[in-house]
This record gives structure tokens, C-alpha cells and sequence, in this order.
């Protein structure tokens, strides 16, 4: 079985300009709750979303962690909830559930204090990925919380990628029907183990993941703006920026697995 992922989410798009961009090209895209403002909520992604395009909103909780910051979880659900609030197809929208980057005890604690919130969500067809944060317990010891404190199984088990990842080893002892890495999309050695992994228990499982994409790409996405400022536009209101990222996403891609023709993202199945 290939090493290779249902959807692909290209992460860090959350400014105007890029996400017009990626948009335009019709690709998955991923953005940070905090840092969206009133037009991408109530127009830009719901007609992504409605046009067979697949979203993945973050909570920033990472981000946050990073910077000593503590998160506004009132303005990330409210992010979620407009967003939820205006698409015929939920189900295409993935967001992440409020969590404690690296701790387990504060991360079930915050389940318990939010779970009617998370479950109104699962029941409105969202794709809710539920972190699953590593220490003394087992991955699929904090899955089985998940499934109890939720009163359902009908979610994404989120896989960390970032400092205390996931062993291969941790992922052996999980078996669920959908899974999300977090932060990663480029499958290395050491992904790879991951996925094999999990496949091992769950061959018939949804695989997705995101990155951010335009990090490794700024300078080529620098030089293109600069050679297009020389160049005409057919669209006057269009930046340079923006034409320049719809450039190299054409350029390079994140692989990821072709659906039958037509699919919607959130109909993928993992294949053979």
C-alpha cells in the first residue's frame, strides 16, 4: 500500500493574498483561526468549501505554545462556528479541538470543559480532528478518552508531529477510521514508520495532513513576485504576490492522492 495521503493541506494561508491564490488553484488549504478575518469567514471559505474545495482551520494552539502565549479558545470556536455556519458541506471542513500542546492531564481537562461545544460540531458534520497528545499514557489510551468524553467516535484522531511527536511505536496502538497528522505533510524515514504503523491496524483508514507550505518557499516565491511586477496582468486589483504563489503552487505541488473524478475532498477514501 502507497505511502501517500487522501488530502494534503497547504497550511499558512491564512493572509488575503495568499489564500487568494490558493483558492484560485482549487487546493486544500489550511489556515489559523486567529488570524482570520470577517470576509475569509463569511465568504472566502464557505464558497471554497461549497465549490468542492477542502479547508482545515487551525486553533493556533502550537503557535501559541511557541510564543508563551495563552489561546483565546472563544475566537477560535467563533472562527469555526462561522465558517461551519455558512457551507452546504461540512464535511469538507476540518478543525481542530481545543488542546494542551504536550500535556495530556490539561488536555483531557479541556475536553471535559468544552465537549457540548466540540460535540455540537461533530453534529453539524464537521470533520473535528482531536489531538492526541503524548506522555503517560498511551495513544490509544488518550483515543479511548476521546471516544468516552465525546460520547462518539465519529471524529479524526490527530497525530503531533512537533516536538513530543508520536513514536511509531504509540501509533501502533491506535485503531480508528480517520487520521491527521499534524504538521507534516513531506513523508521521511521516520513518517514513514508512523504510517506504516497505523496502516498495519487500520489499512482502510482516511489519511490527511498538513504543512506549511509556503515556509520552504519564500524565495521562490520572492524571486516569481519580483519578475512578475516587469510583467502585465490581465487583473489590475491582483498583487504580484498573489500570482506569484498561484506560480509555484502550480510548480510544486504537494503530492497527494488523485479521488475519482468529480470527488468531493471529503468523499476520498485511502486506496491500494
Amino acid at each position: 500500500m502507497p505511502l501517500t495521503w487522501n488530502v494534503a493541506y497547504y497550511s499558512g494561508m491564512s493572509s488575503t493574498q495568499d489564500l487568494r491564490a490558493a483558492v484560485d488553484e482549487g487546493v486544500p488549504v489550511g489556515v489559523v483561526a486567529t488570524l482570520l478575518d470577517t470576509l475569509k469567514l463569511l465568504r472566502t471559505l464557505p464558497r471554497h468549501l461549497d465549490a468542492g474545495g477542502a479547508v482545515f482551520i487551525d486553533s493556533g494552539a502550537f503557535s501559541a505554545f511557541q510564543k508563551g502565549e495563552l489561546v483565546s479558545w472563544e475566537k477560535v470556536f467563533f472562527a469555526y462556528e462561522c465558517v461551519l455556519g455558512r457551507t452546504d458541506y461540512p464535511g469538507a471542513l476540518s478543525i481542530v479541538a481545543p488542546d494542551v500542546i504536550g500535556d495530556q492531564s490539561a488536555t483531557l481537562d479541556l475536553w471535559a470543559v468544552h465537549v457540548e461545544r466540540v460535540r455540537t460540531w461533530i453534529t453539524a458534520g464537521a470533520r473535528v480532528i482531536i489531538p492526541l497528545q503524548c506522555g503517560e499514557l498511551s495513544a490509544g489510551e488518550m483515543l479511548a478518552h476521546a471516544k468516552r468524553i465525546f460520547q462518539t467516535d465519529q471524529f479524526c484522531a490527530g497525530i503531533p508531529s512537533n516536538l513530543a511527536a508520536m513514536t511509531a511505536e504509540d501509533c501502533a496502538t491506535l485503531h480508528h477510521h480517520d487520521f491527521h497528522l499534524l504538521g507534516r505533510v513531506v513523508i521521511n524515514a521516520e513518517l514513514g514508520d508512523k504510517l506504516r504503523a497505523l496502516l498495519a491496524n487500520n489499512p482502510d483508514a482516511i489519511y490527511t495532513a498538513d504543512a506549511n507550505w509556503l515556509r520552504s518557499r519564500i524565495k521562490q516565491i520572492s524571486l516569481a513576485a519580483n519578475e512578475l511586477r516587469q510583467a502585465p496582468s490581465d487583473n489590475l486589483f491582483e498583487s504580484s504576490r498573489t500570482r506569484a504563489v498561484r506560480a509555484i503552487l502550480r510548480q510544486d505541488p504537494y503530492h497527494q492522492q488523485p479521488g475519482p473524478s468529480g470527488a468531493r475532498y471529503s468523499e476520498l477514501t485511502y486506496g491500494t
